[in-house]
């Protein structure tokens, strides 16, 4: 799990440092910093394997130039990153290289440092290691796939939902039997994928679905039923096309969360698309379920009922506050992002951290728009 992130001279971080829990809110402003705090993950990420710098299959960000902060023209960008229970960061430096007119890339390489060490335990319990795609790894972005008569299977990788949850039936339709760790304990269903699956989707939005093979063609075939007690009746299911879009973005985010390995990294990118008020409240009920089964999760968030979800959660104890980190954005006089951590007090009182900074601009417009429906 990842215990601590540092950014220094990305867009609009001049330097930041966010301490991390199981799942991890981002709140704020549009422009406040909350995407480029993802994306300072997204680039440690797809550096893992190879580098690729700051244009890759996750992220692309453009010259190196454009996305240094303007205040620091004469520094690297650094990130790092910690692991929790290791003192060493794992990072990665973006240098520009003034000659080629072009930047350099240079990163820890804990594996390789390992081997120097002839396998001294003690120092590879120290090392933090990169992040990386596909290798417990998993982000959604918020362009996610919405509903279609058909969705591509997968032919390459075992444990890819896509970057737009493109894949995520495909995973579904191969593993629905398989059992999961995260199960609910529930007499009247097994722990396999698909029954979990179907579980959280009826509690949220009121539906299940089906998965079926189209064979012999690259595609899969989705339907939902808005009434669970009559499963038995074909007629009563439908295309995705003819059931709320909110289900279909929806979906993904419950088979990877279901589907994601222990220990996996999850960043989700707006989980509240399309959802009625209610169904996102208790999407947060999900979410923090997963993230007490070994998932860490970042979510960046626009809305209030997430955000109250949470602090709902919190407030009536279903919900632990040490395991939950709220991070809310916002930007100074130099437009420079800063982060003032958020607790919940009893109550639901909201209690900012960073005593530089206020709470102005958290989730207060209902407020403001009483106050003027009112005359005051």
């Amino acid at each position: 799990m990842i215990e601590k992130i540092h950014i220094k001279a990305l867009k609009s971080i001049r330097e930041l440092t966010v301490k991390c829990s199981d799942i991890n809110l981002l709140v704020g402003t549009n422009s406040s910093g909350k995407s480029t705090f993802l994306q300072a993950l997204l680039l440690m990420a797809q550096n893992g394997k190879s580098t690729v710098g700051l244009n890759g299959k996750l992220v692309s960000l453009g010259e190196f130039r454009e996305v240094r902060n303007h205040y620091m023209s004469s520094e690297t960008i650094k990130i790092e990153v910690w692991e929790k229970g290791k003192e060493k960061a794992a990072w990665i430096e973006f240098a520009e290289d003034k000659k080629r007119d072009t930047y350099k890339v240079y990163a820890s390489e804990p594996e390789k440092d390992i081997l120097n060490y002839a396998n001294t335990e003690d120092y590879v319990k120290e090392q933090s290691v990169f992040l990386s795609e596909n290798s417990q790894f998993h982000y959604l972005s918020c362009h996610r796939t919405g509903a279609s008569d058909i969705y591509t299977k997968n032919m390459m990788e075992e444990r890819d939902f896509g970057v737009d949850g493109e894949y995520a039936m495909a995973y579904l339709l191969k593993n629905q039997l398989q059992p999961v760790d995260t199960a609910v304990k529930d007499d009247s269903i097994t722990n396999s994928l698909l029954e979990q699956v179907n579980y959280w989707l009826n509690y949220i939005v009121g539906t299940t679905l089906y998965v079926n093979d189209l064979k012999k063609t690259n595609y899969l075939q989705v339907k939902y039923n808005n009434n669970p007690a009559n499963i038995s009746s074909e007629a009563l299911y439908c295309r995705p096309v003819n059931v709320g879009s909110g289900i279909s973005y929806l979906i993904s985010i419950i088979i990877t969360c279901l589907g994601a390995e222990k220990g996996a990294v999850i960043i989700i990118e707006n989980p509240e698309i399309h959802l009625h008020p209610r169904a996102q409240s208790r999407l947060c009920e999900f979410l923090y379920f997963v993230s007490r089964s070994g998932r860490q999760l970042f979510l960046e968030t626009h809305s209030d009922h997430i955000f109250n979800g949470i602090r709902a959660g919190v407030a009536t104890g279903e919900m632990e506050q040490e395991h939950i980190k709220v991070h809310f954005f916002a930007v100074n006089e130099q437009y420079e992002t800063q982060c003032n951590p958020i607790i919940f007090e009893k109550f639901g009182k909201i209690v900012g951290l960073n005593e530089e900074m206020d709470i102005k601009d958290l989730f207060d417009q209902f407020e403001i728009d009483l106050d003027r429906m009112l005359g005051i």
